[in-house]
């Protein structure tokens, strides 16, 4: 497994980040009625595993 490919932003980085923000923007509001009601530390898990889904998103969109 190339462990330099996951952990880098991809190029270009501007549409990497766009992809990137939107995911996390469209996760965060997938599951909000689920991050709400538990508090800040569920809000928290939330975030960074959206973070992690949409950057793991974004790369495999700009492979190709």
């Amino acid at each position: 497994m190339n462990w330099k490919f996951w952990l880098t932003a991809s190029e270009p980085r501007a549409r990497y980040a766009l992809l990137v923000a939107l995911g996390a923007i469209i996760l965060m509001t997938l599951t909000y009625s689920v991050w709400y009601p538990g508090g800040p530390v569920l809000a928290a898990f939330a975030a960074i595993s959206s973070i992690i889904i949409a950057h793991v998103s974004a790369k495999l969109i700009m492979r190709n």
